[in-house]
Formats: structure tokens, C-alpha cells, sequence
């Protein structure tokens, strides 16, 4: 009993050593295994016992084939004697990894060669190492000269040099035109920096900005948003510390925008219909004040007990959490609310920046099943919406259907409700994205943040 004990402890604290082992490893559960990259990096990383260089090379190796991997497709094709369909899916990974370290890392010739033959070696054999060999040794030489579509033929200019999806880019083509499409895809393949919002309830965006400098890190107040840090660069015991303590949570400016529309008052009660992971929720909390009530329900229970967990570590008294599917809300809650948040599943196109992975998970006829989903949700949320208060909609994406359509299907069932301007909600620039029908859709070209769009109905 105790050896094989001994062997399963074995087994569960062993990690790879390698970074270009464990990068393809992490590369390989995304791509077949519909792993999320970034909670994968997260917990994976944590494990491990790579140095902290060899943890940034993992973190690079991983989103750099994300985001790029139409252009390393296309470098592929022409230098492979196979047609890309026919190279199999492992092979194909372990030349993307090995194309991202000469095109876009500046990694050395013979490291970049060497140490992706070792990895097919080890991970599929022989043979598939020799067709790796003769790939990036013909990349080693044949790279630079190689030819990319031309601007000319923007559709494929936009498919290959931003890596993104065709069907994406003919749907941003025909909705903004060339200039805009190209801002937007530029936008997706950079890379986002952190903002952090501080908990006011135990200090301030300046005592927080402090801290972050104290522990070796950088920032900057926003100038829009009070409790607002940008472009944090802090190291990631330091970010862990300022977690665990309470003292503030991860949250994109979109989602901070939020929290600004719905707007609680001292005394309000506010369902949040789809919580989890709860950084809405804890705004709203701090926005409305200890007298205000927010009661976060979500359906998904590991989803909630991380929310629980961070209530807990922010100390806030007034955030009730249910778990429990929205679409049945006015059956989990017997009172009316004096604002409901649905901030909807959606395609997430929105946050291709930070998911870089999802451009390869979605496609159009995902957007009416979205689109069902959001619309049954709205009708759930209203029932429970007080004369006189306000239902808020919100969704990380830019797609028509998913945002102004189900706005449309709502509003045309509902007359009890109208669309309110959101310029006296959003402070400056983001007020820009105000459209002329009220609702606003921020995008991350224009405005630094995830792709949100967020309207406020109220009922009379």
C-alpha cells in the first residue's frame, strides 16, 4: 500500500521541466481538448517548478500560436511537401511552436530547429521528427523570402497576417469597412495589459497603486475611473499577494463600464442574473454601498464557489449568493429588484485579446443559439424588474445578433420597457461609444477595453 501510494504521489506532483515540452503539451489540450489557455496556464504554472524565464517562454509559446496561428499555418504550407490537411494535427502543433520561435521570437536558428526535432522526437517518433527537421530547416533558410497576401486583397491580407477566422473577417468587413476591420483585428493580436480595481471598501486606487509599487511593479490611475489601475505590470506572487488580501480584483475596463450603467443607489436591490466570477457583483456591492442588496445567482456551482470566495476575501456583507439557472430566475426569487444585470453568455468575440483561443472555437452558427439563449434570459429578467427601475443588458461581443437584434426581439414583445442614452452613465472617452440608439458598444481599437456592449431599458 505504502509504494503505491509512493507512485501516485509520484505521478501527481511530477511536471514537465522542459518550457517547449510543457508549451506544446498546454498547445495540445487547447487545440483538441477545449481547454481555456489562460485558467490553463494558471493552474498549470503554479505546479511547476520551471525558473521564472522558462514560465514566460511557456506563457509566449502558448498565446503566440494562438494568435497567430493562421499565419504559421500559412508559412507551413509553403514550406511543407504535404498540403496542410494532410500533416497531422500533433505534427502540425510542433511546427507552429517551432515557426512562432523563428518568425516572430528572434529565437536562434539552431535552437529553434533542434529543440523542435528533440520535441517531436520525444512526443510522436521518428518519423514525424524527420518531417519536422526537413520543415524547419527549410524555414531556417527560406523564411524572409517567403510571400504573404497582399493589402490588396484584404480579406486574405486580414485571414493571414491577423490570424483570424474567414467568416470573422468578411462579418467585420461588410460592418466597418476596410480600415476599421484591419484597427480591429490589429487590436485582437496585441497583447492586453492588466487593470485592477481597487476594493474602496478597504483602500483606494492610490494606496493600491502604491503597493503595486512597493512590490516591484508599475501602473497608472485612471484618469476616467477612480478605483481603476492601468497597465499594471506586476510579478505574480506580488498580484497573488494583493488577491488573496482583498485589496482588489482583476477586471477589464468594459466590465468596470458596467457596473457604471447599472448605477445602484444606497438601498437598491440588484440581481445580477449570470454572476460568476463575480467581478460585477462585487462593484455593484461597493457602487451601491453596504445599504444596498445584490443578490448574484449563477449556474454554474465551481463558478460560484470562486465568486463566494472572493466576497469573502473583499469582506463585503452585502452580496446574497444562489446558485441556479436565470433561465427560471422569478422561480429562485420572490421579490422585485430595482435593477437586473443580465450580463449574458455570448460568443466572447469581444475578448479575443485575452482569449486569444476562442477565434478558433467559434463559428456563425453559434450566434443564434447566443442569441436564443440571451433573449430567454431577458424575458426571465424582467419579470422581476420593479415599475420604475431598470433591466441592463450587457455582452462581451460586437456581433449585430447577439447585441441591437436581441435588443430589437425584446423591446418588440415588451412596450413596457424603453432604451435609455447612456451618455450620463459612461464618463469620458468612453462616452463615444454611445450609439444614436442609446446603447453602447465599446471595441478594443477604440477604446483600450474588451469588445462590450451594454444598454440600460427601463420599465415604466
Amino acid at each position: 500500500m505504502r509504494e503505491n501510494s509512493s507512485r501516485k504521489q509520484r505521478r501527481r506532483t511530477t511536471q514537465p521541466r522542459d518550457a517547449r515540452g510543457l508549451a506544446y503539451d498546454l498547445t495540445r489540450r487547447v487545440n483538441e481538448g477545449g481547454a481555456y489557455l489562460g485558467l490553463l496556464l494558471r493552474y498549470t504554472l503554479e505546479k511547476t517548478r520551471l525558473d521564472p524565464r522558462d514560465r514566460s517562454l511557456v506563457v509566449e509559446l502558448c498565446y503566440g500560436v494562438q494568435r497567430h496561428r493562421n499565419l504559421l499555418d500559412h508559412y507551413v504550407s509553403l514550406l511543407s511537401d504535404r498540403p496542410l490537411g494532410e500533416i497531422d494535427a500533433p505534427t502540425l502543433d510542433v511546427l507552429r511552436l517551432g515557426i512562432y520561435q523563428l518568425n516572430r521570437m528572434g529565437i536562434p536558428v539552431h535552437a529553434a530547429v533542434n529543440e523542435s526535432v528533440s520535441l517531436a522526437k520525444s512526443r510522436l517518433g521518428p518519423g514525424p521528427a524527420s518531417f519536422v527537421n526537413a520543415v524547419m530547416r527549410r524555414a531556417s533558410v527560406e523564411m524572409d523570402a517567403l510571400p504573404l497576401p497582399s493589402r490588396d486583397r484584404i480579406g486574405d491580407y486580414l485571414e493571414v497576417i491577423f490570424s483570424h477566422p474567414r467568416w470573422l473577417v468578411d462579418m467585420l468587413l461588410e460592418a466597418m469597412g476596410a480600415e476599421e476591420a484591419e484597427a480591429l483585428c490589429a487590436s485582437d493580436n496585441s497583447v492586453p495589459s492588466l487593470t485592477l480595481r481597487a476594493n474602496t471598501s478597504r483602500s483606494d486606487a492610490q494606496a493600491l497603486l502604491r503597493r503595486v509599487l512597493e512590490l516591484g511593479g508599475t501602473g497608472r490611475l485612471s484618469p476616467a475611473m477612480p478605483e481603476v489601475l492601468l497597465e499594471v505590470t506586476v510579478p505574480h506572487h506580488a498580484l497573488e499577494s494583493l488577491l488573496r488580501e482583498g485589496l482588489c480584483v482583476v477586471q477589464d475596463v468594459g466590465s468596470v463600464l458596467v457596473g457604471y450603467v447599472v448605477a445602484p443607489r444606497e438601498g437598491d436591490l440588484v440581481i445580477d442574473a449570470c454572476a460568476a466570477p463575480g467581478g460585477k457583483a462585487t462593484h455593484l456591492a461597493l457602487l451601491g454601498g453596504p445599504a444596498s442588496r445584490i443578490l448574484a445567482v449563477d449556474v454554474n456551482p465551481r463558478r460560484v464557489k470562486a465568486m463566494e470566495k472572493s466576497v469573502r476575501r473583499m469582506g463585503l456583507q452585502n452580496v446574497e449568493i444562489k446558485v441556479g439557472d436565470s433561465r427560471r430566475l422569478s422561480s429562485l426569487i420572490q421579490e422585485e429588484a430595482d435593477l437586473v444585470l443580465v450580463d449574458a453568455p455570448c460568443s466572447g468575440l469581444g475578448t479575443i485579446r485575452r482569449n486569444p483561443e476562442l477565434r478558433w472555437r467559434r463559428n456563425p452558427e453559434d450566434l443564434p443559439v447566443f442569441t436564443r439563449l440571451q433573449l430567454s434570459l431577458l424575458e426571465e429578467a424582467c419579470k422581476l424588474v420593479k415599475k420604475g427601475g431598470a433591466l441592463i443588458y450587457s455582452v462581451c461581443t460586437y456581433t449585430r445578433e447577439e447585441t441591437l437584434e436581441v435588443l430589437e426581439g425584446f423591446l418588440s414583445r415588451h412596450h413596457d420597457y424603453r432604451t435609455v442614452g447612456l451618455g450620463a452613465y459612461l464618463p469620458e472617452p468612453y462616452d463615444s461609444a454611445v450609439l444614436p440608439s442609446g446603447p453602447a458598444q465599446l471595441l478594443p481599437h477604440r477604446h483600450g477595453c474588451e469588445g462590450m456592449f451594454v444598454a440600460r431599458l427601463s420599465r415604466t
